[in-house]
Formats: C-alpha cells, sequence, structure tokens
C-alpha cells in the first residue's frame, strides 16, 4: 500500500478550483495520501496555467452530490457509475479519463488459487473473496455475471467479501490462503506479479471482463468555460517535463485523456445489464 510522507502543499494562493472525492470511490489509496496526491499532481500539471487545485475528500457519493448541486465544489472524482448518476449536472467537454496502466479501459480479472478445486464461477459458491474498495464498477461487473448464470448477486453468492485498502492486498489475500478468490484489474494484477512472479504461477484468471473505464474527473455543467478552455492544454499535456512524467509515476497515473462521446459504451451497457437481469431476479423471486 503505497504511503506517502510529503510536506504540505506549499502554495500559498488561495485555491481558484475546488474538487471534491467520496472515500468510497477512492482507488488504491487511503484517505490522506489522496489529499496529497491529486493536490500535488494537479497542482504540478497545472502551475503554468495560473490556476491552483484544492481537493477535499467527503464521507460519501450523496455528499459530493449535494455539494456539486449548491456549487461548493467545481470539479469531481469518480468513479464512472457515479458519474453517469450525475452526467446532467456534469459538463460532458469537461470530463477527463484517469487512466492507470497501459491502457484507457481496464479489464476486470476474476482470480482464483491454482490447482485449488476453484476453476470456474460455480466453484465458488458460498467461499471468500477480496475485493478493493473503490472497484463500484469491478462489483457490478461481478453482479453481473453471476447473475447472467442464474445466480444471486456476490453478497449472496459468496460467504464473505472482505474489502481490501487496495488492489495488492486483494491479491496477497489470496495468495496466503485468507480468501478463495480476489477481483482487480488487469493492471494491478500485472504490477503484482512483477513485484511477486509466483503469484503468476499460483494464481488463475477464471474469468475477465469486457475492457471498462474506471475513473473519470470532470467538471460542473456550470463550469466556466473560459477557465476550462485555459487549464485544459495543460491538464491532457501531463508528460511534458520529466518532474511531472515521475509525479504521476509515483501515484501510478499513466495519463489523462478528455473522455469521448463512446468512451462510456461498456459501462452503459453493463449497467443497463445489470438493472435488467436485477428485474428479472425480484420478478423471479415474487
Amino acid at each position: 500500500m503505497m504511503q506517502l510522507f510529503l510536506p504540505a502543499i506549499g502554495s500559498e494562493q488561495k485555491a481558484t478550483i475546488l474538487a471534491g472525492v467520496s472515500k468510497d470511490t477512492l482507488y488504491d489509496i487511503s484517505v490522506a495520501d489522496a489529499k496529497i496526491a491529486f493536490t500535488l499532481v494537479l497542482n504540478d500539471i497545472l502551475k503554468e496555467s495560473g490556476e491552483v487545485v484544492a481537493l477535499d475528500v467527503f464521507q460519501n457519493k450523496i455528499e459530493v452530490q449535494n455539494k456539486l448541486l449548491k456549487g461548493d465544489i467545481d470539479a469531481v472524482f469518480t468513479d464512472t457509475l457515479q458519474y453517469l448518476e450525475m452526467e446532467e449536472i456534469l459538463n460532458p467537454n469537461g470530463t477527463y479519463v484517469i487512466q492507470h496502466g497501459p491502457n484507457i479501459k481496464p479489464k476486470f480479472y476474476l482470480i482464483a488459487k491454482r490447482n485449488a478445486g476453484t476453476d470456474s464461477l460455480e466453484d465458488l459458491k458460498r467461499r471468500k473473496i477480496s475485493i478493493p474498495k473503490g472497484y463500484d464498477v469491478g462489483n457490478m461487473y461481478l453482479d453481473v455475471l453471476l447473475m447472467r448464470q442464474n445466480y444471486p448477486v456476490s453478497n449472496q453468492f459468496f460467504s464473505a467479501i472482505r474489502e481490501t485498502s487496495d488492489s495488492n492486498s486483494a491479491l496477497i489475500d489470496l495468495f496466503f490462503g485468507k480468501v478463495d478468490a480476489a477481483l482487480v484489474t488487469d493492471f494491478s494484477y500485472e504490477v503484482a506479479c512483477e513485484l511477486n512472479p509466483q503469484m503468476r504461477k499460483q494464481l488463475n484468471i477464471i474469468q475477465v471482463s469486457e475492457p471498462l473505464i474506471h475513473q473519470v474527473v470532470a467538471v460542473r455543467q456550470d463550469f466556466s468555460q473560459v477557465k476550462l478552455e485555459k487549464i485544459e492544454p495543460f491538464f491532457l499535456n501531463t508528460q511534458r517535463s520529466a518532474n511531472l512524467a515521475q509525479s504521476m509515476l509515483l501515484f501510478r497515473i499513466s495519463a489523462i485523456t478528455k473522455l469521448s462521446s463512446s468512451s462510456l459504451t461498456e459501462v452503459r451497457e453493463l449497467r443497463h445489464e445489470f438493472h435488467d437481469l436485477s428485474r428479472r431476479a425480484n420478478h423471479a423471486a415474487n
């Protein structure tokens, strides 16, 4: 798990852009580290624009949405499911993908121990699984995967769901037999296997999701167009300096890319299928 021991942001300038994130959408990072990491990276990105960013971490998604509606924050870091819920109050021309790893659309891996009698979804029934916090998109994929095969959703299918602070911890739980399965992104799995090559030998990928965008940052619908046009060139050119590239590497952010109209097609389809399968399951139960 990444632990940062960095001084507070040194700038005495008053923030010109206020951003928010909820605890339940933080991905592979603690609350304290997130405030430092995102503030450091964003202010490094925007330092030539004259804008200064401050980030606040809120208890949940509802609080973030209320802050946006009241105009208390200008932008939000969130997962793509919450983005779709708040789409009407966010600016589609001011929405960007936070990319981790080589692909803009990561895949989710459902992983089990090799030669442990857990080679299929059916084998995992009433077993334990580790899922990192901030995995809303992955959780929905897992529920859809189960419902496609007429199983109940994950919190009823598994005997226990262990929420870990980060992806590597979920894989370590599996590696040492604390759980029977783990759900992580492809990038997280590859990083963990680089750190511990034995993982690739002992773990088995049993299901792979379609490519699904995981994280975005978006500004409010009424965010100043002048300010957006001012900061966007800096926001999209994140490889312009060695120091900035190093900061992003430290926080495992490989790129920031503008969201296109078709970028969330797979997530929209997944959400539609989830609601459709849920309705059918409820109808069958009644």
